[in-house]
Order: structure tokens, then C-alpha cells, then sequence
């Protein structure tokens, strides 16, 4: 557990546009160690999803990696070619969409395709054992009477359906980490429960490491042991799940966690954070989220706080950086 798995330091992304070039990531720098669920949360357009094709190097054609470094298991992935990369993915680095449709190949039968995905990284057996280890998989993600429904095609499938054969999928090679993008938002409460427990089961029994990407705080709380707090392209705080819940650093977090209801605030107004994230275009030069922040100062205006270290957390706020000039005595 002392070396980290995945090792993301400095990362930078860059969308290019007709009208310019959007800074999509910035500086975003973490790890994952071996055995660990790390979760990374954040409002829509905060660039979660990016980082997710990022770190597999699967950023749209005009989408770039301008900076920074990635490395799995030591080596440097932004350094592999094409061809090594394609190997890595599925077999030791995979990732379950958070849109099912956009995954699965509508012209072919599920168990096709989890028969490609043996084929395409020479797992040994025959297809009769390739094809009960698809069934076995799909049975562990909660898809019903599978030996019959390995024939059937993607759209015979309800949305949860799909959402969880492709779940079933990216473990069917036992990857050494697991990147999970909103993988339990298209499902009911009862099947997030099932599928929640069968991420936990995976890191237990297999030491799978996982990030894993979501809005749900909740879902955060239940299964992750360290969070990344994303905003505007960059990582504002990080630490272990108990002290990111229970004593937030940043404004951000304190504001996302203010917003979760509670049966303590029944009968009072849902809290929400003014305002919205900014667009890549129009970035301010300060701290991004100052013009929310109800504690902001002209020293947040001014420069981009560091990622600072507190105590064993890490917080970009001026508030928690005792150089950056925060006067306290001010609010």
C-alpha cells in the first residue's frame, strides 16, 4: 500500500476550439495505491469525466494532454505508443462508461462482444469456458437467467441492464485498477446497493484498486477511503473520507456537503451554491471559486491559491495556506 498504483502529478488538459484553447484540467495531481477506492467528486463541468478519458488516453480528437505526468504500476503512460496503450486498457487499466450506449456495439449479442474482450487480450480456454466466465459475470452483476441472455443484443436490455453488463465487462479481465465513471447513476437504489457491494467485494477479494467517479456524495461516503474534491479543472482538496466529511477544508466542499438534505433540516429550505462553475472561456485569473465563496478576500482575487498541504490533506484555498495573506480577523 506504500507505492502508489496510479501516480497523476501536474496533469493538464486542453480542449482546442474554433475560438481558442479551453483549459479543461490544471495542475491535478494524486494517486491511487494498490487495494484503494479513491473517489473524485464534483458539480457537472468540473472536469471529472475528462480526467476519466484523460488517464486512458482516450480524449476526443481535439482534446490534448499538454502537461504533466501519469504513471501506472512506475511506468509513464503518456509515453506509450498507440499500440501499447490499446493492451493496457481492458486487461490491467479499465473503465465503465457512465453511458452504456455510447459502449456497447449495437450490431452484435453481449456475449460476443465479452467474448471479444477475452479474444482481443489472448486470455486462455476454449469459447465454451470464455463463454461461461461471461455468464458467470453477468450472473455476479444482477443480470437474470444469462445463459439465454449472452444471445440477446444490447437494446433487449433496460438501461440499468446495460448499465451493469458493462460493469460486468470491465471486470471480466481483473484489471489491477478500475476506473468507474457515474457507473451507478442509471440504476435504482437497490441495484446502486448490489453493485456498490460487488466494488467492495472486488477490492477485497482481488486487491482491485478503483477510482471512482461521482456526484453522489452519499455514494462517496459509503465506499471510498480517500476523496479528490474537483473544481473548475482542478483538484481544491483531498484527503481520507472521515476528515473531508466531518471537517471540510475548502468552501467548495463545506458547500457541496451543506447541500446534501438531512432528515436534522426537515421542514427547512435545500441549501445551494450560488452562482455556477465557471465556463473554460472565461476562467477568472484568481481563485475560480471566489465569486461563490462566501469568505472571499482581495487576496483570492488576486492569484490562484497553491495546493497547499494541511496537516495530511491537501486544500487550495487561501483560507488554509498561511502564506498566502488570509486575513481571518477580516470576516
Amino acid at each position: 500500500m506504500n507505492v502508489p498504483l496510479l501516480e497523476v502529478e501536474g496533469l493538464e488538459v486542453a480542449y482546442h476550439v474554433r475560438s481558442g484553447t479551453l483549459p479543461a484540467l490544471h495542475d491535478l495531481t494524486f494517486d491511487v495505491r494498490p487495494g484503494e477506492i479513491v473517489g473524485v467528486v464534483g458539480e457537472s463541468g468540473c472536469g471529472k469525466s475528462t480526467l476519466s478519458s484523460a488517464l486512458l488516453r482516450l480524449l476526443p480528437a481535439n482534446g490534448e494532454i499538454t502537461g504533466g505526468r501519469v504513471r501506472f504500476k512506475g511506468r509513464e503512460l503518456l509515453a506509450l505508443s498507440a499500440e501499447e496503450m490499446r493492451r493496457l486498457r481492458g486487461s490491467e487499466l479499465a473503465m465503465i462508461f457512465q453511458d452504456p450506449l455510447t459502449s456497447l456495439n449495437p450490431t452484435f449479442t453481449v456475449g460476443t462482444q465479452m467474448l471479444d474482450v477475452q479474444l482481443a487480450h489472448r486470455r486462455r480456454g476454449e469459447r465454451g469456458e470464455l463463454r461461461r466466465r461471461a455468464a458467470e459475470m453477468l450472473g455476479q452483476v444482477g443480470i437474470p437467467d444469462v445463459a439465454e441472455r449472452l444471445d440477446d443484443y444490447p437494446h433487449q436490455f433496460s438501461g440499468g441492464m446495460r448499465q451493469r453488463i458493462m460493469i460486468g465487462m470491465a471486470l471480466l479481465l481483473e484489471p489491477a485498477l478500475l476506473i468507474a465513471d457515474e457507473p451507478t447513476s442509471a440504476l435504482d437504489v437497490t441495484l446502486e446497493a448490489q453493485i456498490l457491494e460487488l466494488v467492495r467485494r472486488l477490492r477485497e477479494e482481488h486487491g482491485t484498486a478503483i477510482l471512482f467517479i461521482s456526484h453522489d456524495l452519499g455514494v462517496i461516503a459509503q465506499i471510498c477511503d480517500r476523496v479528490v474534491v474537483m473544481y473548475a479543472g482542478r483538484a481544491v482538496e483531498e484527503g481520507d473520507v472521515i476528515s473531508i466529511f466531518e471537517r471540510p477544508l475548502h468552501p467548495y466542499t463545506q458547500a457541496l456537503l451543506a447541500a446534501i438534505p438531512s432528515h436534522r433540516r426537515r421542514g427547512e429550505l435545500l441549501a445551494s451554491i450560488p452562482g455556477r462553475v465557471p465556463a473554460l472561456s472565461a476562467l477568472p485569473a484568481g481563485c475560480k471559486f471566489a465569486d461563490r465563496c462566501p469568505h472571499v478576500q482581495d487576496v483570492c482575487l488576486a492569484r490562484e491559491p497553491r495546493y497547499a498541504p494541511v496537516d495530511e490533506r491537501r486544500s487550495r484555498c487561501t483560507i488554509s495556506d498561511p502564506a498566502s495573506g488570509y486575513r481571518a480577523d477580516a470576516q
